[in-house]
């Protein structure tokens, strides 16, 4: 990825039709800077406008759900806060 495009990792703990999400855009989003975490509640989302969209796999399997988008461990997570520029928790 090119350094000049910042790389910003969001963390969505809400569960489908709680508040909105201000800070996300509503639109179909396909860039490879911006990737969506689903944790706690949020793992109950089943479609977001993004390209790059993970759930926590022990949120998931505690809620014994199955989600469409693939799951990052929370050894993977940590890694990914440290490599984004700019997180964002909703």
């Amino acid at each position: 990825m090119d350094r000049s495009e910042k790389n910003t990792l969001y963390l969505v703990g809400k569960a489908p039709g709680q508040e909105g999400f201000p800070l996300l855009p509503s639109y179909p989003v396909s860039q490879k800077n911006i990737s969506v975490v689903l944790i706690q509640d949020g793992v109950r989302h089943q479609k977001l406008p993004f390209s790059r969209v993970f759930t926590l796999s022990d949120d998931v399997l505690s809620k014994q759900l199955t989600s469409p988008f693939p799951s990052v461990s929370y050894q993977k997570l940590i890694g990914m806060i440290f490599e984004a520029d700019t997180v964002a928790v909703l």
